[in-house]
């Protein structure tokens, strides 16, 4: 129906990546105002200490009233916070890591602010010098002269410091619940296209049964009554059995797809040859003239699905005919095998076809993705399936230089067994 909305994975990441920007952008701006505003009371709290302090110390030391209010004054801070006398030199402080039963009087008095000597005393010039790069130190001012016989430094509260870090870590979560969702989608994703696969994978090999099944029975019924000294039609007879044996094949393969692969001992040698001599006899030899070469190496048997392994050897090498085959350029398939360096086996399949263009070449293995007229785009993604899912083996483009030559490497490793 025309205008219909429907819920797509595309639009569910879009939805997450934009809910995610949203929240994060919320957190920020509600984690900046509330620590702008804690800075503001910070400030004004300390500017009325500052008052506070310069008319109280004055009076400290004859009432002890004053004292003891000065006191739990200081103990409500906060923040960091370290009191000066007018040159610079700390006499008590909070919240900075040095106590105030480590500073002494006669210290505090000879003490040159420019030139402290080791201690908590040149400990806290340090911190105070650090406070006033990022916030003016306040005077303490007597109102009754306008005097100023000290100052107060203060830093950022740990309330404060933990609202900065809050947006990060939300940004942090949210990215991490993004994240999940995504490859939750990508997964389901990939599960209904692995389910589709089988679906269709099974349903053509039972389709094939049947035709397969009457038209050997009709191969049989020529062969019989075919003239015993009729050696053409005997001949084609046995062509057509043997493209009948291969069909009955492909629909086996087709069967095992979703099933788990039948390992045993395999001499990769020995599929690849069989490959090669049954493709060399079905090619074209009038248009183009195409030549299958194989070069086979010394190596040792490794576990694999023989009819998997067959299929996807015969997949590489069909592309690489075909792509000659729709190009003027190219008449040579090289496969060769070798033991792969960290054990195992590896064949390439090379072909001085048109080569893969660079734009699509990270796509080729994608389900659906063809450069051909009427190509499905399956070999590939079924080929790379069965070498790295079934085998736990590895399939990729080695090289590809259009008109000159490309490259697909399979490895398979020696132990490759699955459960």
């Amino acid at each position: 129906m025309a205008g219909r909305f429907s819920v797509t994975p595309a639009l569910i990441r879009s939805s997450l990546f934009v809910g995610m920007i949203a929240l994060s952008g919320a957190s920020l701006l509600f984690s900046s105002r509330l620590a702008r505003s804690l800075e503001h009371r910070t400030a004004t709290f300390t500017n009325l200490f500052a008052r506070f302090a310069a008319g109280a110390t004055m009076a400290a030391s004859q009432d002890e009233e004053a004292q003891r209010l000065f006191r739990r004054f200081l103990d409500n801070v906060t923040f960091p916070i370290i009191l000066t006398d007018r040159r610079g030199v700390p006499w008590t402080a909070k919240g900075t890591g040095v106590s105030v039963d480590d500073l002494y009087y006669d210290e505090f008095a000879t003490t040159d602010p420019a030139n402290p000597p080791p201690g908590p005393i040149s400990t806290l010039i340090r911190q105070a010098y650090e406070m006033d790069l990022e916030r003016t130190p306040i005077p303490m001012i007597n109102s009754e002269t306008g005097e100023i016989w000290g100052y107060i430094h203060y830093g950022e509260s740990s309330l404060v410091k933990q609202l900065r870090l809050m947006p990060v870590f939300q940004i942090l979560v949210a990215g991490v619940l993004v994240a999940f969702g995504y490859f939750g989608i990508r997964s389901v994703r990939e599960s209904e296209r692995r389910s589709i696969w089988v679906g269709m994978a099974k349903e053509t090999a039972h389709q094939l049964g049947t035709p397969i099944s009457s038209m050997m029975g009709w191969v049989d019924l020529l062969d019989a009554s075919a003239p015993s000294g009729d050696t053409e039609t005997r001949g084609t007879l046995q062509e057509m059995r043997t493209d009948l044996a291969r069909l009955t094949q492909v629909a086996r393969r087709f069967e095992r797809i979703g099933s788990a692969p039948m390992l045993e001992r395999l001499d990769v040698n020995e599929v690849v040859e069989e490959v090669a001599v049954y493709l060399r006899r079905r090619l074209p030899t009038r248009s183009r003239k195409v030549e299958i070469v194989t070069k086979l190496g010394d190596l040792t048997e490794v576990r694999g699905d023989r009819e998997l392994i067959s299929w996807t050897v015969e997949n590489l090498v069909k592309n690489s005919i075909d792509a000659i085959l729709r190009s003027e350029t190219g008449q040579m398939v090289l496969v060769s095998t070798a033991p792969a360096p960290s054990g195992g086996v590896r064949i390439h399949f090379e072909d001085d076809g048109p080569g893969i263009p660079e734009p699509v070449q990270g796509r080729i293995f994608e389900p659906g993705f063809t450069t051909k007229k009427r190509g499905w785009g399956l070999g590939l993604a079924l080929a790379r399936r069965i070498v790295e899912e079934y085998h736990g083996g590895r399939i990729r483009l080695l090289r590809s230089t259009p008109g000159v030559r490309t490259v697909f490497a399979v490895t398979l490793p020696a132990g490759a067994e699955r459960e």
